[in-house]
């Protein structure tokens, strides 16, 4: 039997998260873990679909990987995003033997072994509906799973989306929306702590959407319920949608210092018209009263968004809007695209007007001033006081020991392998590029 296994993660953090159970998997089915994809056996790439280009790099190298040193042929498996989307073509093809969607990342280990021991010629399988199997499943990997920082985990709360911003694929190939059931979350959040979790990640497609497909309780309430779980240091969520930020989430996080001060709130466009085009469900009036909110409630935090620029239909004045959103609300961090169609998304259908040069003229203005603003952000936090959890040794320096700060700012620190997985207060000292340096108080 093929023993040797190795994976390929591309995207978004959920896809990470799902790389993390696929592994836990193959392992509990008898696989173990190569260093590379040239020493494996069976290569697993987890997709990106996202966006087109995210997508063609993973096909690219699931392409150059069916064949190892000396015409040594492998087991290709293609999984997440891409596999909902494209998979099937790509095992008919012969690029691929088997094409699992997300909802099979917990069970991977069971597919690959039953298709090797059973010799079938593919192996497809997609969205499933079983819901209490799959969080079954998602349980058990993740308190078992390990990851880089063992004192953190992510914890998936929510798996697909409902949304339909006209841009984005992830409906079509992650499902609907499923929130998981808040007792059995906060139950499984409490065991990671007594195991020694310190820190934890709240993760969905849009988290603050939990409960409302099953009549469970409000995202805020569950994030208040995590707050107070005994043992967390910090408490993290991915990824908020201005249509349902709700002022009780600030207020939540004012009252619990344990949870992360770095929000991050998409905006992708700070023009109505192009947020309405988007189907994006708000406008820059309620995302600014989020703002506002944030800034009566909040003494101090960090923000970063998600920016699109060169939407079908954006007008140079339009575009204006967005950077003026951007010198207004002053993001410590920006994730900034030129607009690429995706196929099977409403905007696909939509006539463009600009050239690629041209959209890539916005973005490169658009960069350009949040760059700026991205470096006078981190400058002022010189001379304050900042937590930090140390996360590992540095790769420039094994004196020097890099984290996160509770904002979640990047930060090196002078330090050893005994401050790992420890909350160090820090006074900030200097800004090299985009990360802050710090000594010990």
């Amino acid at each position: 039997m093929h023993r040797t296994f190795f994976i390929e993660t591309f995207g978004c953090q959920m896809n990470k998260g799902d790389s993390d159970l696929m592994r836990l998997s193959l392992e509990k089915a008898g696989f173990i873990e190569a260093n590379t994809s040239e020493e494996a056996e069976i290569c697993l790439f987890n997709t990106c679909s996202v966006r087109q280009h995210a997508e063609d790099r993973a096909v690219s190298r699931i392409e150059s990987t069916k064949y190892g040193k000396g015409g040594r042929k492998k087991i290709v498996v293609i999984a997440g995003c891409a596999a909902q989307r494209i998979g099937d073509d790509i095992v008919k093809s012969g690029r691929a033997d088997i094409a699992v969607g997300p909802y099979q990342s917990p069970m991977i280990g069971e597919i690959v072994k039953d298709y090797i021991e059973n010799g079938f010629k593919c192996r497809s399988l997609f969205v499933s509906q079983n819901t209490e199997d799959f969080q079954e499943r998602l349980n058990e990997g993740l308190i078992n799973s390990r990851e880089e920082n063992p004192w953190h985990k992510w914890v998936t709360i929510t798996h697909g989306c409902e949304n339909f911003c006209t841009y984005c694929i992830v409906p079509y190939v992650r499902g609907k929306l499923i929130s998981f059931p808040s007792e059995r979350i906060i139950q499984f959040i409490k065991d990671l702590a007594a195991q020694g979790i310190m820190e934890i990640t709240l993760l969905g497609q849009n988290v603050n959407q939990y409960g409302q497909d099953s009549g469970d309780i409000p995202f805020y309430k569950l994030l208040e319920k995590t707050a107070q779980v005994e043992g967390l240091e910090k408490i993290n969520f991915l990824t908020s949608h201005p249509m349902d930020f709700s002022t009780e989430i600030v207020r939540v996080m004012a009252d619990h210092p344990n949870i992360s001060r770095g929000i991050h709130l998409p905006l992708q466009s700070g023009s109505d018209s192009v947020l309405k085009r988007m189907n994006r469900k708000y406008t820059m009036k309620s995302y600014m009263d989020i703002i506002e909110a944030i800034n009566r409630t909040l003494p101090d935090y960090a923000i970063s968004t998600d920016l699109i620029v060169g939407f079908p239909g954006e007008t140079e004045d339009q575009f204006n809007e967005t950077l003026d959103a951007v010198k207004k609300i002053r993001y410590d961090e920006a994730f900034m695209y030129a607009y690429s169609p995706r196929k099977g998304t409403p905007s696909f259908k939509l006539e463009e007007k600009l050239s690629r040069n041209e959209k890539i003229d916005r973005l490169n203005r658009l960069i350009s001033l949040q760059r700026e603003i991205s470096l006078e952000k981190l400058k002022s936090r010189i001379d304050k006081t900042e937590n930090a959890i140390a996360e590992r040794i540095s790769k420039k320096s094994s004196e020097e020991i890099s984290g996160k700060t509770s904002l979640n700012h990047p930060v090196v620190f002078r330090g050893d392998a005994g401050d790992l997985g420890r909350v160090i207060p820090l006074r900030i000292t200097e800004v090299r590029g985009s990360t802050l340096f710090g000594e010990k108080i």
